[in-house]
């Protein structure tokens, strides 16, 4: 079995910058690979294999570091991907002919290789959130083929149904298994449009919907009893804590929406924004209770309103990315502190807004605009799909019936 490992060739100048390259063993043949990534002796951690940034890095070579470990991690994947296709065929190959087959432009191996170039081609033209999902899905298609390259010829029905069924025993629910194949869709209909063989019908035998979840919107005393928490000597649940609030605060404003706001977007008392999800603008009256939560969170060194992405140089989204995960974490911990039976999450903040205005006969005109509804029967789905107590409240008092009942009796 071939080899590859990523290596570094130091300058013969003193001072200059090294070049790193791939080097491949087969059958006793060495082959190289040299890239296009220069870097200096002290950005290589050559026990580890990776390119690393030093404290006293500008922003500029940051960048370029964090960009040329992405590329050297891809260029590993696609060369462990050719030799995985040269290896599934049967037939004897040289190391020589693994680097022609790199060299190529126009070599995709099968499903794992194109889907690599799909997700490189997506970062490249900044469609990050595709990137995303298509890696994600590629890495579970990767732990069902324990690591192997999928051959065209053997991407069949069959194939689909065995990797949903995986899926399924993994503990994943309907849901999560529609949504790798439809992402599994999604990549095979952009390797047809390219003229790879995709056959018809591959997802006839799986599920593909959406089911609808039942959403629990917190209580008001909840949302109180949030507001109100002791969070002194825990900075970064107080922190949490005020973005959940001030989602509350502005109607349920999601946290992508929150995020990416900007200073600007901030006039005479009054926040005006689209919404990320279906781009309607929204305008929200900064009540002294959003004032009072802004000032908690305090001020932001970048652009932005909120100190959620903080720094206009680095990129904004890996910076948004990494928060929603730090602060909902957080909110989970908070909901665990108040042993609350749901789980605690940012959306709750929204579930919670339209469930208590809804309680308190807000109308559902209201609500749909303030939730920057497309129409009112989004709404009305909504807020069937938040809670279950009305239903729970009927069955409660028929079985208390009964019970009357029996004593009569």
């Amino acid at each position: 079995m071939a080899s590859v490992k990523i290596k570094f060739r130091q300058s013969s100048v003193n001072g200059r910058e090294g070049t790193l390259f791939y080097q491949i063993i087969h059958n006793r043949q060495v082959r190289q690979i040299y890239t296009d990534i220069h870097i200096y002796n002290n950005e290589w951690d050559a026990e580890r294999s990776v390119i690393i940034t030093l404290s006293d890095t500008d922003t500029d070579r940051a960048k370029y570091l964090e960009s040329a470990n992405i590329t050297m991690r891809e260029g590993l994947s696609r060369l462990a991907a050719i030799i995985s296709g040269l290896k599934s065929k049967g037939l004897p190959y040289t190391a020589g002919e693994a680097v022609a087959a790199f060299n190529s432009p126009l070599t995709v191996v099968g499903v794992v290789s194109f889907t690599r170039r799909l997700v490189s081609d997506m970062r490249k033209i900044g469609k990050r959130s595709a990137a995303k999902r298509f890696d994600i899905s590629l890495n579970s298609l990767l732990r069902y083929t324990g690591g192997s390259e999928v051959a065209w010829d053997d991407m069949s029905s069959t194939f689909v149904l065995g990797y949903e069924e995986f899926l399924a025993r993994r503990g994943l629910c309907r849901n999560s298994t529609s949504f790798y194949m439809r992402n599994l869709r999604a990549i095979m209909n952009r390797a047809a449009e390219h003229g790879f063989p995709t056959p018809c019908n591959l997802f006839r035998h799986v599920y593909m919907g959406v089911d609808r979840t039942v959403k629990r919107g917190v209580s008001l005393d909840t949302i109180c009893r949030i507001r109100d928490m002791d969070l002194d000597g825990h900075p970064s649940l107080d922190f949490a804590r005020n973005i959940f609030m001030f989602s509350f605060y502005t109607r349920g404003m999601s946290f992508v929406d929150m995020a990416f706001l900007k200073k600007s977007d901030m006039s005479c008392g009054v926040i005006t924004y689209k919404r990320s999800k279906t781009r309607r603008q929204l305008q929200v009256k900064v009540e002294p209770e959003t004032s009072r939560i802004m000032e908690r969170l305090g001020e932001c060194g970048s652009s932005y309103l909120l100190p959620i992405i903080t720094d206009d140089d680095c990129d904004e989204r890996h910076q948004y990315e990494n928060a929603y995960s730090r602060v909902n974490r957080n909110i989970q911990k908070i909901g665990v502190m108040l042993n609350l039976r749901a789980k605690l999450t940012l959306y709750v903040a929204r579930h919670a807004w339209a469930s208590i205005a809804h309680a308190n006969n807000v109308s559902l005109g209201t609500i749909s605009k303030a939730m920057g509804h497309d129409s009112e029967s989004t709404t009305l789905i909504y807020l069937r799909s938040l809670d279950t107590t009305s239903v729970d409240k009927a069955n409660s008092d028929i079985i208390k019936m009964m019970g009357k009942k029996r004593k009569k009796e």
